[in-house]
């Protein structure tokens, strides 16, 4: 039981076996020169792990010298080499577990994906407490595109044992591809409960989060691994857009800025760019030629709109006096949020907003109240598409705090601009345009909007008396896309509807 080092066992080994020749000892010396094989490799130490498996070797070249001689190889990238060192272990000792699951290790390095998990089965099936193979049988229909089957690998994994942080993880980045957001973020959350300091789990979660209208925990998230990682441009990178997302502009211009200083990539410069468009145009425009030429050309549409931006907008008798009150809270382009918060309803955020108190919390509200307040915001703003959208996302933060309807806010500016810009309302292209940026505020919503296009409906199938803000925005889709003149019996919802119809006269 006392813990002797290794070198002087083996030493002592060493001696004995040199004076009786005793094959007793001669299996000690053996197995303790397998497990200096192994302390080397665990080191990186190949010189020395081929020295020791030599040594071993002079008492005879079982398996064990042949998954050693595998393990050397595929440390040196020789696969091939590799497999035939672990079949040939394999085939000495069908019932080695190890060798099965390093077998599989290497067929998956050779992207022999199926055969994989053949080995990994056979490891699994002869020890059933050994869980790491159902691991890589979900790892390798990952690879396979296979999500839903590795699903179910890493499902069972975690029924095996609740304790087990990768398979947590695993399934959470597998839900995320299958887009069940809810069933990632319970995953990666038990994930990081196991182990707290896994920063790409906490990264994934973060995407979770957004694609699920939870931003300020996403951006909390993202927050702590920046400063955790500073160098890490990835976390940089996101963490600036959902700054963005939530309408802190000034500090997302510094976070990706910091990025920027780090990394000459291109998707950093890009958003570099368009941040800055926020902040400070001529700064933008001076950045410009520092992008390529596909991410110059997505910078370029944005520019030309710019420039063929009037900003006219018709404001009908029956909202005028609600532009008028945004307009008393505004200073130039900015917004004051507390200003407008005395304006508003009593309610708890409303209060805290009136007392400067910004809630960064999430929240879950989907509604239609205030929305007449989101389109006065867009018609007083409509002088600069960069002031309306930092407005109008301020806003929707802020006396909403739901990812659902800062998505329902962004949906609004957008189908703002495209019936000004189109003079008209063509569903087709404007779902088309506007899904993949829904997307980012709230996935379930933007998936709402897409469906739209598979729909038929009439003026019958359109619901004009809806309580939830989401229901409203796809129902407004609906009754422009019909093109109604009359009928509509609910005055908020026609109000809202005639005063985008309007536009493209």
């Amino acid at each position: 039981m006392n813990q002797i080092p290794i070198d002087i066992v083996i030493r002592g080994l060493e001696a004995q076996y040199g004076l009786s020749k005793d094959p007793y000892y001669g299996s000690y010396l053996a197995y303790f020169y397998y497990e200096k094989v192994k302390i080397s490799l665990n080191n990186e130490d190949l010189r020395s792990a081929e020295s020791w498996l030599e040594k071993a070797s002079e008492f005879g070249k079982d398996y064990r010298y042949d998954f050693f001689k595998g393990l050397i190889a595929s440390k040196l990238k020789d696969y091939e080499l590799a497999e035939v060192f672990l079949r040939s272990s394999v085939s000495k000792n069908e019932k080695f577990v190890l060798g099965h699951y390093e077998l599989g290790n290497i067929l998956r390095a050779k992207k022999e994906l199926e055969d994989a998990i053949l080995e990994y089965q056979k490891a699994f099936e002869l020890d059933r407490n050994f869980l790491l193979p159902l691991l890589r049988i979900g790892d390798c229909y990952m690879e396979l595109g296979e999500i839903r089957q590795a699903c179910d690998f890493y499902q069972t994994l975690t029924q095996l044992d609740p304790e087990f942080s990768q398979a947590y993880s695993r399934l959470g980045v597998a839900c995320n591809m299958l887009q069940r957001y809810e069933y990632a973020e319970k995953s990666l959350k038990k994930a990081l409960e196991l182990e707290p300091d896994d920063s790409d789990t906490a990264f994934n979660l973060a995407h979770t989060l957004s694609r699920s209208g939870k931003h300020f925990e996403a951006m909390n998230i993202l927050k702590q691994l920046a400063d955790k990682e500073p160098e890490n441009i990835s976390f940089l990178n996101e963490y600036a857009l959902t700054l963005r997302r939530l309408g802190f502009y000034e500090q997302a211009k510094q976070v990706i800025d910091k990025a920027r200083q780090i990394s000459d990539d291109q998707m950093i410069m890009y958003n570099q760019v368009l941040l800055t468009f926020f902040i400070d145009k001529n700064g933008a425009h001076s950045l410009l030629n520092s992008l390529s030429k596909d991410y110059r050309e997505k910078i370029d549409e944005l520019v030309f709109f710019l420039n063929e931006w009037d900003g006219s907008v018709i404001i009908p008798d029956f909202i005028s006096q609600k532009v008028k009150m945004v307009r008393s809270c505004m200073s130039g382009s900015s917004f004051d949020i507390r200003k407008l918060a005395h304006f508003l309803e009593d309610g708890d955020r409303i209060e805290a907003l009136r007392d400067g108190f910004f809630p960064f919390q999430d929240m879950v509200v989907d509604t239609v109240k205030w929305l007449d307040i989101i389109v006065a915001i867009i018609l007083a703003s409509s002088k600069d598409p960069f002031e309306m959208e930092k407005n109008i996302t301020k806003t929707a933060v802020a006396i909403y705090g739901s990812g659902i309807m800062l998505a329902v806010a962004i949906g609004l500016i957008r189908l703002f601009f495209h019936v000004k810009i189109n003079e008209k309302f063509d569903l087709s292209g404007f779902i088309n345009d506007v899904v993949p940026d829904l997307q980012e505020y709230h996935w379930s919503f933007a998936k709402r909007v897409s469906r739209l296009e598979e729909e038929s409906f009439s003026f019958e199938d359109i619901n004009f008396n809806v309580d939830k803000g989401s229901d409203f925005f796809i129902e407004l889709l609906k009754a422009l896309s019909t093109e109604i003149t009359e009928g509509i019996n609910n005055k908020f919802f026609k109000d809202i509807y005639s005063i985008f119809r309007m536009q493209w006269r």
